[in-house]
């Protein structure tokens, strides 16, 4: 009980530079994405969007898709997401931003045999948490850069582990890695 105020005054002193963050409006981003999902590498793209919700707390909208291949078999992914986040700095100007998103993460593995493609598609619950920052070219250009942390369930259990190659060999959770690079519209600033 005794620590009760010392814990709340720190939670204050952490929650005042959210509750003073200015206003980011609305914002685009499209770029070119590498994902490392279960020790395979894949390359492809993401686009998201980022909105004002309420009081400090900002809306993002997010898709990528990746492709890679492992041992002659195809590696497919979609996320689909969209959650709340906080950004900080000056509307125009340098911007850092933090996020976790929850939404779908499609999978398909395949391999071509004499022109037939086999191939198995999965789709899940999936998490990504991350931030990245914005550098300004022009008050609506920016360039982006952007890391998060990718958590999904497959599901479908040990058969699903065998074709994405998951280490517990439980099925229940896959995870990965995805860094993405790119140019950011920034809505209602003048160039």
């Amino acid at each position: 009980m005794k620590r009760l105020p010392a814990i709340l005054a720190v939670l204050l002193a952490l929650a005042a530079p959210v509750a003073a963050a200015e206003r980011q409006g609305t914002d685009i981003f499209a770029g070119y994405s590498f994902a490392k999902v279960e020790d395979v590498s894949r390359h492809g793209g993401n686009l998201a969007l980022g909105f004002d919700l309420f009081g400090p707390i900002d809306g993002f909208v997010d898709a990528s898709a990746h492709w890679g291949s492992a041992e002659s078999t195809s590696i497919d992914d979609l996320t689909l997401t969209a959650g709340p986040g906080v950004r900080f700095g000056k509307r125009g100007g340098t911007l850092i931003f933090a996020r976790v998103l929850a939404g779908l993460v499609k999978d398909r593995t395949s391999i071509t045999v004499l022109d037939v493609d086999i191939g198995e598609s999965r789709s899940g619950f999936g998490l990504l948490a991350g931030g990245g920052v914005d550098v300004p070219i022009t008050r609506a250009l920016a360039v982006r850069g952007q890391a998060d942390y990718l958590l999904w369930s497959p599901g479908g259990g040990e058969a699903n582990c065998l074709a994405i190659g998951c280490p517990t060999g439980d099925g229940d959770w896959a995870s990965g890695f995805r860094a993405s690079a790119g140019i950011v519209y920034r809505f209602g600033i003048a160039a």
